[in-house]
């Protein structure tokens, strides 16, 4: 029993089950890592009610802050990879700048905060570090933290880095094979870059307080020459929403909060130029007024303001497609470039400045705010999601292994309703029209009903898109279809379904703003 050729089979055996032992240690200690709580057990749980403004009116007052999150691009600098589109896409310069503009919001009794990003996505764990880097000073009872999910803007998710040629391709089971490793396209100062100058521009909105009168507008948009919805069914969250503060004394414009829904990537892949997008434009016009040639073609307003995104999964897109007329020069834009992005914005900033110069809408010096607002837990059903992380390209924490921490919340301020989603949600989830999908994967009827604005109160109704994190695609469950025939799309597999955290999702966060609600209106009433 004590041949050579026994002993080298033995320890071939040994070193065989040692190395899958090794193996199987790096692998657990990796994912113990990974799906770590990076936040400290952080819980949030947040009941504001209106009542007490409404039996103790006062004067409602509003503040902003604005600070440039542009990075320097070019020699001597470190590589800014751009996100949205593909790796190892290096900016090569700036066209516009970014920036973290937000406002303070308080009617006597409470104080909320909204910071909205020129970024791609902002994962809940640098929400919080926003919040915790607030000076408790500023006294918010809320902070809300967007991203506008601009596809010009540095990587802040980790997705679109460079990469290494692999020499042989790794097969990875429900995913494909990997025959590139991607790296992340975070750079840590630029992160803690934006968190400071977030924090730092809501600290300013609350510094800047100042007595305000509240208005609000809803404008009917046809989404035709401006968006597309590149899924079926065809619905869209087109409609602009304007919330619009002047001082109380002589109507000047102090600032706005602006939603619309749709993707900021109208430069498409080849750009390779830092910009705002649509959303800066809309900003711009709203503040300096449109300008072409250096002739004014329409007045501004003055202030600060806000652009939020709202329901753009679906998806929601400017395509190379469509034609942008713009309605100054009287000229077409369908090649994807910066000129039609000026068209698209100035398309909706001209509809903004025309309704704030013709409207005789009441303004409100006196506007309660409620808010509920809760963690949740999603499970991580999306393999590729599970491999990112795995690869540290997600650089989020989890509740607990394979549970993502998120938020969700509703707002009430006066007559208009909030709701914050924590990703890209489909419009039919919002404005209904949810459709059980032929050939879908699970052949059920629709879950997510009714749609959420029409449980919302109010009179204008804003969704506030990627709010408090970037969780992907928000699917409803009767349209979820990743196995074939795929029959509602030609055969081929939808897009969204790659990005979402998984098909139970939308009715999960459905369920939880709806809580949010009704919770809400309880409260409301005496």
């Amino acid at each position: 029993m004590n041949s050579p050729v026994v002993r080298l089979l033995c320890q071939a055996v040994y070193g065989f089950f040692a190395l899958l032992l090794a193996l199987a240690t790096f692998l657990f200690g990796r994912a113990a890592w990974v799906f770590r709580d990076r936040t400290g057990g952080y819980s949030l749980n947040v009941a504001v009610d209106a009542k007490k403004s409404v039996a103790d009116p006062k004067p409602f007052r509003v503040g902003f802050g604005r600070e440039d999150i542009t990075p320097p691009v070019g020699a001597g600098h470190p590589s800014v990879w751009m996100a949205g589109f593909q790796n190892d896409h290096a900016a090569t310069g700036v066209h516009d700048p970014l920036f973290a503009v937000a406002t303070a919001l308080d009617d006597g009794h409470a104080r909320v905060g909204l910071v909205v990003l020129d970024s791609i996505g902002f994962f809940h764990d640098d929400v919080v570090a926003v919040r915790r880097a607030v000076p408790a000073s500023a006294k918010f009872d809320y902070v809300i933290v967007c991203a506008t999910h601009n596809h010009s803007t540095p990587d802040l998710m980790g997705l679109w880095g460079p990469t290494w040629k692999l020499p042989v391709a790794i097969p990875i089971p429900g995913v494909g094979k990997l025959e590139e490793l991607p790296r992340s396209g975070v750079s840590p100062g630029y992160r803690a870059r934006v968190i400071a100058a977030a924090a730092k521009a809501l600290t300013d909105a609350a510094g800047s307080l100042q007595p305000a009168k509240v208005a609000l507008h809803e404008i009917a948009v046809n989404p035709a020459g401006l968006v597309k919805d590149t899924r079926e069914p065809q619905v869209f969250d087109a409609d602009l929403r304007l919330m619009l503060f002047t001082q109380p004394e002589n109507g000047a414009v102090l600032g706005s909060i602006v939603g619309w829904g749709n993707h900021p990537e109208t430069p498409w892949s080849k750009n390779r130029e830092l910009t705002a997008d649509f959303c800066g434009v809309i900003r711009d016009a709203l503040e300096k007024g449109i300008v072409y040639d250096g002739k004014s073609r329409l007045p501004g307003l003055g202030g600060i303001h806000v652009f939020v995104n709202g329901c753009v999964g679906g998806l929601m897109t400017t395509h190379p497609s469509i034609a942008v007329r713009d309605p100054f020069l009287g000229q077409d834009f369908k090649e994807p470039s910066h000129e039609k992005t000026r068209a698209l914005g100035n398309s909706l900033g001209k509809l903004l400045l025309e309704r704030v110069a013709a409207s005789n809408a009441p303004a409100a010096a006196v506007a309660p705010i409620g808010v509920r607002a809760h963690t949740i837990e999603l499970p991580l059903a999306n393999k590729g999601f599970f491999a990112a992380a795995m690869l540290g390209l997600f650089e989020r924490g989890h509740s607990r292994f394979g549970f993502l921490r998120s938020e969700v919340a509703f707002l009430t301020v006066g007559d208009a309703s909030i709701a914050c989603i924590p990703g890209e949600i489909y419009p039919e989830l919002v404005n209904g029209g949810v459709i059980r999908a032929p050939g879908g994967d699970f052949d059920i009827e629709p879950l997510e009903i009714p749609p959420i604005r029409e449980l919302m109160p109010g009179r204008v109704k804003f969704l506030f898109g990627l709010a408090n994190d970037e969780i992907g695609y928000i699917v409803p469950k009767s349209q979820w279809d990743v196995a074939s025939p795929h029959t509602l799309h030609g055969g081929k597999a939808p897009y969204g379904e790659v990005n979402s955290v998984g098909p139970d999702t939308a009715f999960q966060l459905h369920s939880a703003i709806h809580e949010l609600i009704r919770d809400a209106g309880a409260a409301a009433r005496p």
